[in-house]
């Protein structure tokens, strides 16, 4: 249940503008859960279908490392930072 909810509610935050701490917990609670299902997919399921998931994890990857600079979480933290409105250690 709870990742029948996780899962829909990362996706949609993914692709709103904006929000880019959000966006950084949507990118790293997908990570655990594909991570996770290619896991359980290797020690229960015989063959590949564990490449699967592993694969969707690639894509993952690609999303976040080629995403414009403004939609960092490291941009976002800058800007406020110099704004006075946030510290950072």
């Amino acid at each position: 249940i709870v990742l029948g909810i996780a899962k829909p509610a990362a996706a949609i935050v993914l692709l709103l503008p904006g929000l880019a701490v959000v966006k950084e917990w949507a990118y790293a609670g997908a990570t655990f859960a594909w991570v996770m299902a290619s896991l359980s997919a290797y020690l229960s399921e015989p063959g590949r279908v564990w490449l699967v998931p592993i694969a969707l994890l690639g894509l993952l990857a690609v999303s976040y490392f080629t995403r414009p600079a403004s939609r960092s979480y490291r941009t976002f933290a800058r800007a406020s930072a110099n704004s006075g409105r946030f510290e950072s250690a």
